[in-house]
């Protein structure tokens, strides 16, 4: 593993810093559109779809050990398109689609004890390709289609298991959203909309229930700044975050790319690094445990699907040889 001696975080000698190293691959099947979520220092990777059959599988993956165990199944419908979310120091999965209907019950995970139960119907309609996340002892869901796109937003509380409506997002509705959180406030781009990628950009803050429209993830204003956001925008993305920044990759445009964006909340601006050295794909999870960021399974819906982890050192040169 390359150390990261002599690399600064803020140095813009080299646009494109950054280096990808393949870790142990999933255990499980190959496999698209999972759910993930990350719990005491662990992630789950369950769910998800091989390219024939729906799964209902779940693995943990220790970054310690490079290692991955399995888990207690997944009791509910096996599914792809759910969502996962950690909240309160226990994971969760919602929603999905099952082959014939769109789902919209949620199941809990307690990591010390291997157990799911079942927990309240998420409070929206049953859909799939939804978005979620998780802060403090909140969990969250919003976009998603259900034979139409979707923006409303709810926030479930596992100490009443109930779920609550509210604010929604401005902008577009969306499927195949990304998420990602930085401290505390959440951060939702990309997606479709009729057909169409979606370029606007925005920031829930919970503690306020407000939605804040951040700058478009295209060229879209007259200054410099975004002269080159020509492949933020896509959908069915991965993202982790890092010292506080967030990194996207993987999705499609609809052609499959490979381009790696990072995003600094305090400027509120983009800067294209290494691309994603495993093969493009839609559908992979994102994920971050101890600081480290991943990028796990995906494929190409039903022509080829991965089992493939990398991990991203964000303030280390490339190189091809690790």
């Amino acid at each position: 593993m390359a150390g990261i001696a002599g690399c600064s975080k803020n140095s813009d000698s080299d646009s494109t810093l950054g280096n990808w190293i393949k870790r142990s691959d999933f255990d499980g099947y190959a496999r698209n559109d999972a759910a993930s979520f990350v719990v005491n220092g662990k992630a789950y990777v369950g769910t998800g779809f091989d390219g024939k059959n729906r799964l209902k599988d779940c693995w943990e993956y220790n970054p310690d050990q490079n290692a991955w165990t399995q888990k207690a199944d997944f009791p509910g419908e096996a599914r792809n398109g759910a969502v996962g979310f950690s909240a309160d120091n226990r994971g969760y999965i919602a929603t999905g689609y099952n082959g014939v209907d769109y789902l919209k019950d949620c199941w809990q995970y307690d990591p010390e004890k291997n157990v799911w139960a079942r927990v309240s119907d998420f409070g929206g309609t049953a859909r799939h390709a939804a978005v979620a996340f998780g802060i403090g002892s909140k969990g969250y869901i919003t976009c998603g289609y259900d034979g139409r796109y979707l923006k409303d937003f709810w926030e479930y509380d596992p100490a009443s298991d109930k779920w609550t409506q509210k604010a929604s997002m401005g902008g577009s509705k969306r499927m195949y959203a990304t998420a990602f959180v930085i401290k505390d406030m959440a951060y939702i781009f990309g997606g479709v909309n009729n057909g169409s990628l979606v370029n606007d950009f925005w920031a829930y803050d919970p503690a306020q229930d407000k939605w804040t429209q951040k700058r478009d993830i295209t060229n879209t204003s007259d200054d410099s700044y975004d002269d080159d956001y020509t492949t933020i925008v896509r959908g069915r993305a991965a993202a982790f975050v890092i010292d506080d920044t967030a990194y996207i990759a993987t999705g499609e445009t609809p052609s499959l790319i490979s381009n790696v964006w990072e995003y600094d909340p305090k400027t509120d601006l983009w800067i294209e690094r290494t691309a994603f050295q495993g093969t493009p794909r839609v559908g992979a999870t994102g994920f971050a445990v101890k600081n480290r960021g991943f990028i796990a399974v995906g494929g190409t819906d039903g022509t080829t699907q991965y089992d493939d982890l990398w991990e991203f050192q964000p303030y280390v040169e490339d190189d091809s040889n690790d």
